[in-house]
């Protein structure tokens, strides 16, 4: 399986580059760099950072700082050290210091899954040095490492939007599935026992007056016929209450004195 390469390259200084650095400097940072291939992280840190009081702009010096803070596992601050030793080197035309600082800035940011701004570094890296194997092999993993993560997502939420359904649904059954209290039932067939005794004459009258339902009213079902039969049996029920009522009044009607 492929993995990642990482370019750990220790800058040396010399007293023949054109900005030459202090004496102090060329020590502190020889011994830094020794520390540091002896994975000896926080003595090489502390001799990188004496060695940048006597020269804080030299871009190699900050290139190692970031070694440091990396092998203690200070990704934050060897970010910072390494965006700062590419500013230096970029002023300086120090075409090694610049590659080794992108490379390893790039490196960093794949592994905090930062895809982008890693992709970028590398794209500045190749900028410096276009024929650099261990770049393009750093961009084609890091390119497929992103996919991957991509689809394991989508996996993931479909995965946890299933067992939220299956979940929900298993609510929904139980809310089904309630059982009823028998105490509870006890109690209403209790009262409904004690409602009888207190009334033993509802049964009765229940049983021999049912309750009428009347059949619903639809006028679609009458038709024209039905109609004027119903009216003739009005008029002669009115005809039979008239006539009623003037036999009734005719009888009551109090007779005149015979004189």
């Amino acid at each position: 399986m492929k993995s990642i390469l990482s370019l750990v390259c220790v800058i040396f200084l010399t007293s023949c580059s054109v900005d030459r650095p202090h004496v102090q400097t060329l020590k502190l940072n020889r011994e830094g760099s020794k520390a540091l291939q002896e994975n000896k992280s926080s003595e090489a840190q502390s001799l990188f950072l004496q060695a940048l009081q006597h020269d804080p702009f030299k871009a190699a010096l900050h290139l190692n700082l970031g070694l440091s803070f990396e092998g203690l596992e200070l990704s934050e601050k060897a970010l910072k050290s390494y965006a700062e030793a590419s500013r230096l080197a970029d002023a300086s035309k120090d075409h090694q210091v610049q590659f080794l600082s992108r490379f390893n800035e790039a490196q960093l940011l794949g592994k905090q899954k930062k895809v982008e701004e890693a992709l970028e570094k590398y794209q500045a890296a190749l900028a410096i040095y276009p024929g650099s194997e261990e770049t393009k092999h750093n961009i084609e993993l890091l390119i497929a490492s992103a996919a991957g993560d991509g689809e394991g997502e989508g996996d993931s939420n479909k995965n946890d939007q299933s067992k939220q359904g299956q979940d929900q649904n298993k609510k929904d059954g139980q809310g089904k599935e309630e059982k009823k209290d028998p105490k509870s039932d006890k109690d209403s067939d209790d009262k409904s026992d004690k409602e009888k005794k207190d009334n033993p004459d509802e049964k009765q009258e229940k049983k021999s007056s049912p309750k009428y339902v009347p059949r619903p009213f639809n006028s679609q079902d009458l038709t024209e016929g039905d109609v004027k039969k119903i009216l003739g049996e009005l008029k002669q029920q009115e005809s039979r209450i008239r006539s009623d009522y003037n036999k009734k009044e005719g009888k009551e009607q109090p007779r005149d004195k015979d004189w």
